[in-house]
C-alpha cells in the first residue's frame, strides 16, 4: 500500500512538472536574478559584476560587486539547469521543474494528515492547478522563483510532520526551504506540534531536534550575509526598504495589516470593456479567495480547531507562516492572486479538504460535488490568468 503511494506521489509529481513547463514554454523571464547569481557562483564567487538597469533589486557589496537580496538556495538549484541555454532560461527551468514537483511530496502529506486517497488527489489539484503556483512557477521570474522552491520543501516538511518525524528531516526540510523563503522559518513551532502529538513523544524534545537540525542551514545564511554584508544579520531587504514610500513604517509593522487583509480578501480583477480578456489580472494582486475559491472550505476546517490534535496544528502553521507576510511593507505585487499565500500553501490545502471531507470526525472517501466544481473554478481561473499574462500580457 505504502509502495503504491509513493508511486502516486511519483506520477503527480511528474504531471505537475511538465505541465509547468507546458505553460511556461518559450516565455523566459528577464528577471534572472538568480539565473546570474548561478552563473557566478559556477565561477567561483557569489556576487554580480554587471547591474541591468530592469534589475533594480541589486545592492552594491563591494568595488564593482552586484549582490542579491534573496536568500541563496533558488540560485544553486539553478546551477544544473545552465547547459541548456541562458541564464534567463535556466532560471526559468529550475521554477517549472520545482513548483510542479511540489504534488508529490504535498500528496504524500495529505495522505499522512489523513486524507483518503481521492480527496488527497483533489488536494492535489487544487495546489497544482488552482492556485497561484501555477502562474508564479511558470512565469519564473525571481520573486516567484522563491516560492516555487519553498512549495515542495515546505510540503515535505508537512508530509514529515504530519507521519510523526524523524526530527532532523523536519528541520532539515524547513531549513532548505528558508534559504529560498525566510518566513518559511515561522511554521517551525507548529510543525513540531505536529509531529510530537502523531509521533507521541514529547513536545520540547520534538522542537529541539527540528530547531538543531536546522541550524547548520542558519549558519549557511549567516555565513552568506557576511560574505555580502559584513554582517550576520540580513542587511539586504534594509537597504531596499530605505526611502522606498511602501515602507515608511518600517520594514515590517502593524501599520501595514489592513493593506494585507483588504488584498487578502477584497482584491478585485479588473474589468476592461470591448475587449475578448474582458477580465484581466490586477498587477498589484488579487483576493485569495476569488483566485482559489476552494479556500473558503478553510473556514469549515477551523471548527475542528481545539476538536483534532492534526487540524490544530495545521491551522497554527498557516497562521505562522502568515504572520511576517501581513506585517510586511508590501503585498507581494508585481503578482496574480496573492502570492504570499503560497508561504502557508500545504496548510491551507489540507485545512480546505478538513472542512468538505471531514464529517463528524470521520474524512469521507471522496469531496463533495460542490466542492469538485469549486476546484474547476479554480483551474479556470488560474489557466485563464496564466495564459492571459504570460502569452499575451493582459495585466492591468
Amino acid at each position: 500500500m505504502r509502495h503504491n503511494e509513493r508511486w502516486i506521489a511519483v506520477g503527480l509529481a511528474a504531471a505537475g512538472a511538465a505541465a509547468y513547463l507546458a505553460f511556461g514554454w518559450g516565455a523566459d523571464t528577464s528577471y534572472d536574478y538568480y539565473g546570474r547569481l548561478a552563473a557566478a557562483l559556477l565561477g567561483g564567487h557569489w556576487w554580480l559584476t554587471e547591474h541591468p538597469p530592469w534589475l533594480n533589486e541589486l545592492l552594491s557589496c563591494g568595488d564593482g560587486r552586484w549582490c542579491l537580496a534573496y536568500p541563496p538556495l533558488p540560485a544553486i538549484l539553478t546551477i544544473p539547469f545552465l547547459p541548456f541555454g541562458s541564464t534567463a532560461l535556466a532560471q526559468s527551468l529550475m521554477s517549472r521543474v520545482a513548483g510542479g514537483l511540489s504534488a508529490g511530496p504535498l500528496y504524500l502529506g495529505l495522505r499522512a494528515y489523513g486524507a483518503p486517497r481521492w480527496v488527497a488527489v483533489a488536494g492535489v489539484v487544487v495546489s497544482t492547478m488552482g492556485t497561484t503556483l501555477l502562474f508564479s512557477s511558470a512565469d519564473g521570474r525571481a520573486w516567484y522563483a522563491a516560492h516555487a522552491v519553498a512549495v515542495p520543501l515546505e510540503c515535505v516538511a508537512f508530509w514529515l510532520a504530519a507521519r510523526g518525524g524523524p526530527s532532523w528531516g523536519i528541520g532539515a526540510a524547513i531549513g532548505l526551504a528558508t534559504l529560498a523563503r525566510l518566513p518559511v522559518a515561522a511554521v517551525t513551532p507548529a510543525l513540531a506540534l505536529l509531529a510530537a502529538r502523531r509521533g507521541g513523544r514529547p513536545y520540547l524534545r520534538v522542537l529541539s531536534g527540528i530547531v538543531l537540525a536546522g541550524v547548520p542551514f542558519a549558519l549557511v545564511y549567516a555565513g552568506y550575509n557576511v560574505l555580502r554584508w559584513g554582517t550576520v544579520l540580513d542587511a539586504g531587504y534594509a537597504r531596499l526598504a530605505q526611502g522606498d514610500v511602501f515602507f515608511s513604517y518600517g520594514l515590517f509593522s502593524l501599520m501595514y495589516l489592513p493593506r494585507h487583509i483588504y488584498a487578502i480578501f477584497l482584491e478585485p480583477p479588473d474589468l476592461v470593456e470591448g475587449v475578448p480578456w474582458f477580465l484581466r489580472p490586477r498587477y498589484k494582486g488579487m483576493s485569495l479567495f476569488l483566485t482559489t475559491p476552494p479556500f473558503l472550505w478553510v473556514f469549515a476546517g477551523l471548527r475542528s480547531v481545539g476538536r483534532d490534535a492534526a487540524v490544530t496544528a495545521t491551522a497554527l502553521a498557516a497562521l505562522l507562516a502568515f504572520i511576517p507576510n501581513v506585517l510586511h511593507g508590501t503585498v507581494g505585487f508585481a503578482q496574480f492572486g496573492y502570492r504570499f499565500s503560497l508561504d502557508a500553501q500545504p496548510f491551507l490545502v489540507a485545512l480546505a479538504l478538513t472542512g468538505d471531507a471531514v464529517v463528524g470526525g470521520v474524512w469521507r472517501r471522496r469531496p463533495s460535488w460542490l466542492f469538485l466544481a469549486a476546484v474547476a473554478l479554480a483551474i479556470a481561473i488560474n489557466v485563464y490568468a496564466t495564459i492571459a499574462i504570460i502569452r499575451f500580457g493582459y495585466w492591468q
